[in-house]
């Protein structure tokens, strides 16, 4: 096997919401996947490149020139744009991320390795949805020896790239793609968009990012793991291992996990296998116990089919606390063999955690995530005491810097901070840190939070892309859904709004107040008024909000019960004295969507 080195413009390019196009329609898919690679092999032919490779989604490039790499890139995208505008089905376009970059590279037998095309590949991730970056040696090449303006994004932390990387965009404005991140408002716009933020509850806390599982997927409940050690305070334990387990299974696009913060309401609760399976809608439980004792580690585990009321599988793991992750992976392993799920190597290297250096890493961290469900000043602080202490002691450890993206995103966001602009961009940067360690479930938080930052920011479209790039890290997590539901709410998409809140209520059945006024609000929205009323009496009295309330108002109003809107906007005044009509959904982009809310509330006598 011959190999040679050179200096090669590398292009590698991929499809946006891959994953999500084959769940809706997989022979689609491929059709117009084999359409698109058509376009990459004729632009790239006329201007002297060649396709490399092309495995699954990706297509790979080499140019003999920086410039020829560009005019190319920049043609695919417009005839790609052209065609897409041709779909009247928004879902149905296919669209793909570009990255250029000039760089070293190995050629071995017609196929290229090594660093040139890696930092391609990571430029590609970072590129808007249609658009083209690039990176600083391929910007030198073409820097005014081009007809497009190039923007400067930044530099940019990725993964298995020492150094950070700058990052450049071609403006792609004149063919209708608009660039996704914009700068962080200034202080006293940041609290005015924080305040409208916390009001209308636009953002879910501790986000986890999913996509809807397939229909024919497996629908599995782990519930909490007792604590049999002799310290009761070692309960945080047995709850991360829980949430650890969940996620890692939730990773499996076969299985549909109920969500960590549904199952913790049985973790005091005795209920038979069936009233479990009917409540939750499951046909699978994973029930288990944990004992630490001298350093040494039993973790008992078992799987049983509750429709049937057969125990699967139960096995006990024993061993060195230290070897925890060890044994969570082999857990997932054998719950998901059970199953019989049919999984490819890419599926299990998903699942796998990367521990940290420290097994002492690991439960601050777990500590510090049971301290900000809390959602106290005090709590946070100590929070963030006990991760500063977990990236001390490891420092490569993604699950303590996307925790530390939490802490910061909540300090900024609740005001227990001076400078709320300045917490978001340390969220933001610890976010980033998470991201260039390669770790699918960290990474999936990680991509959750930019998406709340940008959410904050009103920056819809970079929260929406993290939301589609969490999704592709992890398949069962409610957060994710709910998130997205309240993005697409805002942006006016309000039949995919709801179909997104749907999937979240689905995968957690006590979905947060946030997620159930989002959801409400769309039914509103879409005139399904009966659907909007019984989604806000489904939160428990207690847990409603005063947005709850409204929307309750607005509806019963629309329905001609002027009674019950008359009660439910006593609730209102009730928990907000002041509530400003005009102000309720100034966050809406449409103006008929504002005029409609503001005409409901004001029937109901607000």
């Amino acid at each position: 096997m011959s190999s040679q080195r050179r200096l090669s413009a590398i292009l590698a390019a991929d499809v946006v919401g891959y994953s999500r196009h084959m769940q809706r329609d997989a022979q689609a898919t491929v059709r117009l996947l084999n359409e698109r690679r058509a376009i990459f092999a004729e632009r790239a032919a006329a201007r002297g490149g060649r396709i490399v490779n092309a495995p699954g989604d990706s297509i790979l490039a080499e140019f003999p020139s920086v410039i020829d790499a560009v005019e190319s890139a920049v043609e695919i995208q417009k005839e790609i744009a052209a065609r897409n505008a041709a779909i009247a089905n928004a879902e149905e376009r296919m669209q793909f991320r570009i990255g250029i970059n000039l760089g070293d590279v190995i050629v071995e037998d017609g196929a290229l390795y090594g660093d040139g095309v890696n930092i391609a590949a990571r430029l590609e991730s970072l590129a808007d949805y249609g658009g083209i970056a690039l990176s600083a040696s391929a910007y030198d090449q073409v820097r005014d020896k081009t007809p497009y303006r190039i923007v400067d994004r930044g530099t940019e932390q990725v993964k298995n790239i020492a150094r950070p990387i700058r990052v450049h965009a071609v403006d792609m404005s004149a063919i209708g793609v608009k660039r996704r991140r914009r700068p962080l408002p200034r202080r006293a716009a940041l609290w005015s968009a924080l305040v409208a933020v916390i009001a209308v509850a636009a953002f879910v806390l501790f986000p986890r990012m999913e996509r809807q599982a397939p229909q024919h997927a497996a629908t599995i409940a782990v519930l909490p793991f007792a604590n049999h050690s002799a310290d009761p305070k070692r309960e945080f334990f047995s709850d991360g291992l829980t949430e650890d387990i969940i996620n890692a299974l939730g990773r499996f696009s076969a299985i549909r996990v109920i969500a960590y913060n549904t199952v913790q309401a049985y973790k005091m609760r005795v209920a038979a296998p069936e009233q479990i399976m009917r409540e939750l809608g499951v046909r699978y439980l994973v029930l288990g116990s944990v004992r630490e004792a001298s350093g040494t580690l039993r973790i008992n585990v078992e799987l049983s089919d509750a429709a049937k009321g057969t125990l699967l599988w139960s096995e006990r793991y024993d061993g060195p606390g230290r070897e925890v992750f060890t044994m969570q992976d082999r857990i997932v392993g054998d719950i998901v063999g059970t199953l019989a799920v049919k999984l490819n190597a890419i599926e299990q290297q998903r699942a796998a955690m990367k521990p940290p250096e420290s097994l002492e890493a690991y439960e601050l961290v777990l500590r510090a995530r049971e301290l900000m469900r809390v959602v106290e000043r005090a709590a946070n602080r100590e929070a963030r005491a006990l991760i500063a202490q977990a990236i001390k002691l490891s420092p490569n450890y993604a699950e303590a810097h996307a925790a530390n993206a939490f802490a910061e995103f909540q300090r900024a966001v609740f005001g227990w901070v001076e400078d709320p602009a300045e917490a978001l961009r340390r969220s933001e940067e610890a976010a980033r840190r998470a991201l260039a360690i390669d770790d699918p479930g960290a990474n999936a938080r990680a991509r959750g939070i930019l998406g709340n930052i940008h959410t904050v920011t009103g920056d819809y479209e970079a929260a929406l892309a993290d939301a589609e790039r969490a999704l592709q890290l992890n398949g069962s997590d409610a957060v994710a859904h709910a998130l997205r539901g309240g993005i697409l709410l805002w942006t006016g998409k309000i039949e995919e709004s709801i179909a997104a809140s749907e999937a979240a209520r689905r995968f957690d059945p006590r979905l947060s107040p946030e997620g159930m006024f989002n959801l409400a609000l769309a039914y509103y929205l879409a005139g399904r008024y009966r659907d909007a009323v019984q989604t806000a009496v489904a939160v428990e009295s207690q847990a409603r909000t005063v947005f709850l309330h409204a929307v309750h108002a607005a509806a019963l109003a629309q329905l001609g019960d002027a009674e019950g809107a008359r009660r439910a906007a006593d609730e209102v005044r009730r928990g907000s004295p002041f509530f400003e009509v005009n102000n309720f959904g100034q966050r809406l982009l449409n103006p008929a969507h504002r005029e409609k809310t503001v005409e409901g509330l004001v029937k109901a006598g607000l």
